[in-house]
């Protein structure tokens, strides 16, 4: 790979995880995301409605910290293994 591509395929990587990964919490503020509260969760239970765990509470959207990282919506799963694949490419 020449330097200047590998340059450019680095910086964005680097600015993909700042939004998905190191800035998480803020990404989630901007977009609106909130969390379910324990009792929320504990109602859900109750109620006997299926949780699905997509992201754990301190995991991030490249890093969800659950056992089934490839739980999907759209194409999520597809998208965390090929960043994973060009990172590895390019050994970052």
């Amino acid at each position: 790979m020449n330097t200047d591509l590998k340059n450019k395929v680095a910086s964005f990587l680097e600015a993909f995880e700042y939004v998905f990964d190191r800035d998480w919490e803020y990404t989630k503020e901007m977009l609106g995301v909130m969390e379910d509260t324990d009792e929320q969760i504990e109602n859900s239970k109750k109620l006997g409605l299926e949780i699905v765990s997509i992201i754990s509470r301190d995991g991030t959207f490249l890093n969800p910290k659950v056992d089934d990282k490839t739980e999907d919506w759209g194409h999520r799963g597809d998208l965390l293994k090929k960043y994973r694949d060009l990172k590895e490419a390019i050994k970052l």
